[in-house]
């Protein structure tokens, strides 16, 4: 029996150690080697598809630019008066001339060369860099310009192609000058007049296309040898070779190696460590080795701060619950977006933000059920895959869970934080089932509930991909309308009810697209916000709104400012800028912003109040009434106007409620000494009772719809004429 003991004991140590330990170490060390060798062989795939895709991307891009430019110059090819004025002959006058073939060409839509060129290749005229010279095209680009008008001038539409001229590579761009009113099929191609456009592949060039196809570090070189790791080559349409566009693409792949091989490494050395001690111990190091690869796992599967599920896991979930053999319950995929935490990053720092998002992925995990599974995708995206056995009703329900657990105030680090969280929803029975057609589904429907005002859900419905495709269409509109000039400023004047006079004027940003006619501010005013658009639209509104005034003598001119303008530090110093270039007088400039600008961080939007009125301009709060604490505003803030929301002059005939929160707020506005308007007056009643109450100022359509500046100045000078009779009526009223 002590024998048998003791045989079993060497069993468990050296023999146990040598028949199972040491195989059993080298098995993993060989694993590990593999995986790593998949991981590195992974890596380079990913490098190489990132490649590959910008490399489709920036093909794209190039090809979208020179689209444009053959869309530009289509523009003018069709017009009767460059056809009556270039062909057969030129005026040079009229050419010159800016909004014909002048230097606008240059200055605003960047082209450095601009030719004219007669039937047999005589160039007629020439505009470089904005300047009218004497110089022949042909001379200029004697490789490929004859071979593209030739082509060119038996197409209807533009043809465009790359050209070499000296040591530049240019985009250019040639038609036919013929207006609609002419049948081609009349005209001998070779007797058309040729307009031609050039814009340079310079470094300007590639870094508007880098910025917006997200492609970075865009370089030009002429031979082949151009040291970076994706390119495409620029070619003539005979496929000559003229240059190469390259740049460093991002490495996913090594990303990929930076975050897993560390740890790796680290359960390497680990276990050699403990193949050491293996010897000694085998069941310990057999323990230690089981721990070892629990941490690796846990590492690859689960969110290093919030312990939820990350990104791989949660697809490994999702998977598993679509397979056909899972697919017993009906599955919703629920995006979440949490509303307002990039301000609690900015206010209070990353640690802050860290804390935010430990304490919310804890109430997420209480809201689920047990067989559902929450995952965070990264930064504050988080993702539930709910089994349902009624769906959309436990999706809706679960939702509607999240947002109210999500609206309760959080604590850190003394401070309360109100946030809340958008939530998209997508159903596995309404789609296809594919887990990649599911999460865009969900992501599309957070992106609407977002857009719906956010702290709600929206389930996916077909309709909002095509929506969304309309949006993305209308946001490149918008940045060529501002591009274009599309945007006009309309007015409304501010009527003073005792000195029946116009004692200012709103300016009210418009859009007049081409195709689409006059686009509501309600359509593009959130997209410009969204995109960061407004705010070289706000200053162009500024500046032209200040410029106007001066045609008005002694008007006041009011303009609103959106949030995102606000919170922009630079926004003092672009006023300032603003009215020294237009030299207005600061006491005549009024800006509007609404409550909303003033809720996130109270103490820096003071700051730039202070800044604002130290500049000499009026400060006006919009919308009043609409907020949660308009008086405590009122009290802190250096508001020399109030407002009233048009909402409750609409209900004046209808609720006495509205009624009695006027008069108040009117009573407030007499208390502080600020000026108060009402917006929406649309009739004599609210007028008069307006002025009844003491109410400084009102405008609305019953005075003036909003108008162009040469209308607005016409009924100026109207009111004026019309005062004295104005007054008699109000005295006998």
């Amino acid at each position: 029996m002590r024998s048998l003991n003791s045989d079993m004991s060497r069993f468990s140590g050296r023999q146990f150690t040598q028949r199972i330990v040491y195989p059993m170490a080298g098995i993993m060390i060989l694993m590990i080697i593999v995986v790593i060798g998949f991981l590195i062989l992974s890596a380079r795939q990913q490098n190489r598809l990132e490649i590959d895709g910008s490399m489709r991307l920036a093909t794209t891009a190039l090809q979208v630019k020179a689209r444009e430019v053959g869309r530009n110059l289509r523009d003018y090819t069709i017009r009767p008066d460059v056809h009556e004025n270039l062909h057969d002959g030129i005026d040079l006058g009229w050419a010159v001339t800016d909004g014909n073939i002048g230097g606008t060409l240059y200055s605003e839509l960047g082209y450095e060369m601009v030719f004219v060129v007669a039937p047999g290749d005589k160039t007629i005229y020439s505009l470089i860099d904005g300047v009218p010279t004497k110089a022949d095209a042909i001379e200029l680009m004697p490789r490929g310009l004859r071979d593209l008008l030739h082509v060119a001038a038996i197409q209807p539409d533009p043809t465009t192609s790359l050209i070499k001229s000296g040591s530049d590579v240019y985009v250019v761009a040639a038609n036919g000058i013929l207006p609609p009113s002419i049948d081609r099929s009349t005209i001998n191609p070779r007797d058309l007049t040729m307009l031609v456009f050039a814009k340079r592949l310079d470094q300007k060039f590639l870094d508007r296309m880098g910025h917006d196809y997200l492609l970075s570090d865009l370089t030009i070189s002429f031979d082949e040898q151009h040291g970076k790791e994706a390119s495409i080559p620029l070619m003539t349409q005979n496929r000559m070779y003229l240059g190469t566009i390259s740049w460093s693409p991002p490495k996913p792949g090594n990303q990929l190696l930076s975050f897993i091989v560390p740890p790796l490494g680290m359960a390497l050395l680990v276990l050699a460590a403990f193949s050491v001690l293996v010897v000694r111990n085998a069941r310990r190091s057999t323990t230690a080795l089981e721990e070892s690869a629990t941490r690796v796992s846990h590492l690859a599967h689960y969110d290093a701060l919030t312990s939820l599920p990350n990104r791989v896991l949660f697809r490994e979930r999702l998977d598993t619950a679509l397979s056909p053999l899972a697919q017993t319950s009906q599955i919703a995929v629920i995006c979440l977006d949490l509303d307002n935490f990039k301000e609690v990053n900015d206010s209070l720092g990353h640690a802050a933000g860290d804390q935010l998002l430990q304490q919310v992925s804890e109430r997420l995990r209480s809201c689920i059920s047990y067989n559902d599974t929450v995952a965070r995708l990264g930064g504050d995206e988080f993702a539930v895959i709910q089994i349902g056995s009624s769906q959309p009703h436990d999706a809706e329900e679960l939702s509607r869970k999240l947002i109210d657990s999500i609206r309760t105030p959080f604590i850190v680090e003394g401070h309360t934080l109100h946030i809340g969280v958008s939530v998209g929803i997508a159903l596995a029975d309404t789609t296809d089932g594919a887990p990649e057609r599911l999460l865009k589904n969900a992501d599309i429907a957070l992106y609407r509930a977002k857009q719906g005002g956010r702290a709600t859900y929206r389930i996916f419905e077909a309709q909002m991909d095509a929506e969304l495709q309309e949006r993305r269409g209308l946001e490149y509109d918008l940045r060529q309308a501002v591009l274009k000039n599309e945007l006009e400023l309309h007015y409304q004047p501010l009527i003073d009810l005792e000195n029946q006079t116009v004692a200012a004027v709103e300016a009210l940003v418009r859009w007049r697209h081409p195709m689409r006619g006059l686009v509501s501010p309600a359509d593009f005013i959130p997209l410009a916000e969204e995109t960061g658009l407004i705010v070289a639209i706000g200053e162009w509104v500024l500046e032209t709104a200040c410029s106007q005034a001066l045609d008005w003598d002694r008007l006041r001119i009011a303009v609103n400012l959106s949030p995102v303008q606000f919170r922009n530090r630079e926004l003092v110093e672009t006023v300032r800028q603003v009215l020294q270039r237009t030299g207005l007088d600061p006491d005549r400039l009024e800006l509007e912003i609404t409550e909303s600008i003033l809720i996130n961080d109270a103490a820096a939007a003071l700051e730039i109040l202070n800044g604002l009125k130290s500049l000499g301009v009026k400060i006006a709060m919009d919308d009043f009434g609409t907020g949660y604490s308009s008086l405590g505003y009122l009290n802190s803030f250096p508001f020399d106007k109030i407002k009233i929301d048009r909402s409750f002059i609409g209900d004046l005939s209808d609720t006495e409620k509205s009624g009695a929160i006027v008069k108040s707020v009117i009573s407030l506005g007499q208390s502080l000494k600020m000026v108060t308007t009402a917006e929406g007056v649309e009739t004599s009643e609210q007028a008069a009772f307006l002025r009844q109450q003491g109410c400084d100022q009102v405008q609305g359509f019953y005075f003036s719809k909003p108008v162009v500046a040469k209308e607005l100045a016409a009924f100026v000078e109207r009111w004026n004429s019309d005062k004295k009779q104005r007054v008699l009526e109000v005295e006998a009223a």
